[in-house]
């Protein structure tokens, strides 16, 4: 058979799977037609994505009502054209809201799932109780003590609520709450009564003892502590008085001070 013979059942092989590969094309095409204006009907001509309601979940401070009302939830709109982003923005501007999730619940719900700022501390200033979370943002001021534990400050404060507060000299707050975790994790609360920020970056604790203990906040502040707990141990083992002062910023090595 010649070469021109061998070449024609190719050609019409060639041609119906362009064929077929045509059909299967215009199949799909249609289809997929068929589907987007199904999407395109359900979700515009009927009331299916339509929003009934919203769901919370992490909200103690603040009322569901409150929450609705802040975070400016359009009703009557289709749940896809209810801007999440903006949502969010709206309620974290809310002091004690850290952080919103805001998921589309098919068919037609929100839920909002936030993360609160619990109050951790009270900072002792100018005869007010500033109340502040574990990383130091201000949520409100308070004339009255509360059962927080209070940090007293030597140093001037600039604070405003719903930011971070200020201790003049300090170069890093969370210094100061890593100390006040780790004696309480390590010690327990009880072996600390008071609590000051000192001038100079520095932060002071006085101990069940009497022995107040001045801690370098740009150095090791678990060193400085475990240090300071060994002088007073070595002390009353020794019979000698722990109610001066264990200085950490005075040069390389703490200098105890009679008091």
């Amino acid at each position: 058979m010649s070469e021109k013979n061998n070449k024609k059942p190719q050609r019409k092989k060639k041609r119906r799977r362009n064929k077929k590969l045509m059909v299967s094309a215009a199949a799909f095409i249609t289809a997929a037609v068929v589907v987007i204006f199904c999407i395109y009907y359900v979700y515009y001509e009927t009331d299916y994505f339509l929003l009934a309601g919203v769901d919370i979940d992490g909200n103690s401070t603040y009322s569901k009502e409150y929450i609705l009302e802040k975070s400016d939830i359009e009703s009557g709109k289709k749940i896809f054209d209810i801007d999440r982003a903006k949502i969010k923005d709206n309620l974290e501007k809310e002091v004690y809201i850290e952080s919103v999730r805001v998921v589309y619940v098919l068919p037609n719900r929100i839920f909002l799932d936030i993360s609160e700022r619990e109050e951790k501390y009270q900072v002792f200033y100018r005869s007010q109780y500033i109340i502040i979370d574990k990383n130091g943002i201000v949520l409100r001021i308070s004339n009255d003590k509360s059962s927080l534990l209070t940090i007293e400050s030597y140093t001037d404060i600039v604070y405003n609520v719903g930011d971070s507060i200020q201790f003049a000299g300090v170069e890093n707050n969370k210094k100061i709450f890593d100390a006040i975790e780790y004696l309480n994790n390590e010690y327990g609360s009880d072996a600390v009564s008071a609590y000051f920020v000192d001038l100079k970056n520095s932060f002071l604790f006085e101990t069940l003892y009497g022995t107040k203990v001045r801690i370098d906040l740009s150095e090791d502040v678990g060193y400085q502590i475990v240090f300071a707990m060994k002088i007073i141990n070595e002390r009353l083992n020794n019979n000698l008085t722990v109610t001066g002062l264990i200085d950490f910023t005075k040069g390389d090595s703490p200098v105890y001070i009679e008091e």
